[in-house]
């Protein structure tokens, strides 16, 4: 018995101490290595172990790390010298509104009551159960543990956030993988010690669609003319299609795309030999139009557009029977029960006017 005893206490502590090798640090407190600043750089800098926000730009600006995450224990310290508010960005995507497609974990200077907008607040979804920040000019540690669907954060080893996230619509469609980032908020702040364990994923996996070299995979019809540019691929002037040459079935899909001035675009899916061009998720932005970007063509017109000519927008829905859904960074816009073609067909690209429409990193996964 005590051998048994000594053999699972021997177990016990090997799984620990496995566990406890996964974490590893995320700044290497030398440089910005394993970081990547989107928009203007500049603004981060790295000084005695410590990365600081010296010369704020505001957005776009944010810091990210250099790949995406799923499951995960980030721990880190921050410390605000004066009125200061910024966030932690879960889950973001590269482009578009980072907390609505993905969570902020909002950071303030103080403890004043601002509902979901308030120091350990999940911003705009989840007010903090309490507040635990300290005061200016003190170090604050920070631990969130990411375990879909369990969100759970501690401030100062008190628990501040305790989500299951699958229990709100708010939540439950919020990306599942993303970026970890460091929000540009005009204000000073600094980090150290940060360090991330990872958990195993379980989420269903996304296909890539692009292979970062060509088209290959794909098939042109029409005259419109596409290429590959800067890793996105590219339509221009005219009608025509770029048809993935694999036919899917109740699957998400998800595109950033950006738009010229008046460019008239989407993406066809269901397409098949009896309907050629499926059903169309489009691409339009114009705010006035019967079928802004997002609208299921002719069936449902998007409630809103926050997707603008020559900026990079997030496009995501889900096709599913009679059912399609979509969102537009973040923001739902469209919905219907009422789809009636079979579930299953090809993925096309649209160029349909003058132009040109930019659609980068398409990724597809099956819902089942």
């Amino acid at each position: 018995m005590r051998s048994i005893a000594a053999v699972a206490l021997f177990l016990s502590l090997g799984v620990r101490f496995t566990a406890a090798q996964q974490e590893r640090p995320l700044f290497n407190g030398k440089d910005l290595t394993g970081w990547v600043e989107m928009g203007k750089p500049g603004a981060w800098a790295v000084r005695d172990g410590v990365l600081a926000l010296e010369a704020p730009q505001n957005y776009p600006n944010w810091l990210r790390t250099d790949r995406e995450y799923e499951n995960f224990v980030l721990r880190l310290e921050y410390m605000m010298n004066n009125w200061c508010e910024t966030g932690i960005f879960l889950h973001a995507p590269l482009y578009g509104s980072l907390h609505e497609s993905g969570l902020r974990i909002h950071l303030r200077h103080d403890r004043t009551d601002e509902g979901a907008r308030s120091t350990g607040a999940v911003y705009d979804v989840a007010r903090p159960l309490t507040f635990a920040n300290k005061g200016l000019k003190e170090w604050n540690s920070v631990e969130i543990r990411m375990e879909w669907p369990v969100l759970r954060v501690k401030l100062n080893d008190t628990l501040v956030q305790d989500l299951n996230l699958e229990l709100s619509e708010a939540t439950r469609s919020k990306a599942r993988r993303g970026y970890i980032g460091l929000d540009d908020l005009n204000c000073r702040i600094r980090y150290r010690n940060i360090q991330i364990q990872e958990l195993p994923d379980t989420d269903r996996k996304w296909t890539k669609l692009y292979n970062g070299r060509d088209m290959t995979g794909w098939t042109m019809e029409g005259p419109a003319k596409w290429s590959v540019e800067n890793d996105a691929f590219v339509g221009r002037d005219g009608d025509g299609f770029l048809f993935t040459r694999e036919s899917y079935g109740a699957f998400e899909f998800q595109v950033y795309i950006r738009t010229s001035p008046h460019a008239n675009g989407g993406v066809n899916y269901r397409c098949t030999e009896a309907v050629p061009r499926g059903y169309e998720i489009q691409v339009y932005s114009q705010p006035g139009a019967t079928n802004p970007t997002g609208s299921i063509y002719g069936l449902v017109g998007a409630t809103e557009v926050p997707c603008r000519d020559g900026e990079w927008c997030l496009m995501r829905f889900v096709s599913d029977g009679a059912y399609t859904c979509v969102w537009l960074n973040g923001r739902k816009v469209a919905e219907s029960n009422s789809l009636t073609l079979p579930d299953k067909g090809r993925v096309a690209l649209q160029m349909h006017s003058e132009g040109k429409i930019e659609y980068a990193q398409p990724l597809i996964r099956a819902l089942r």
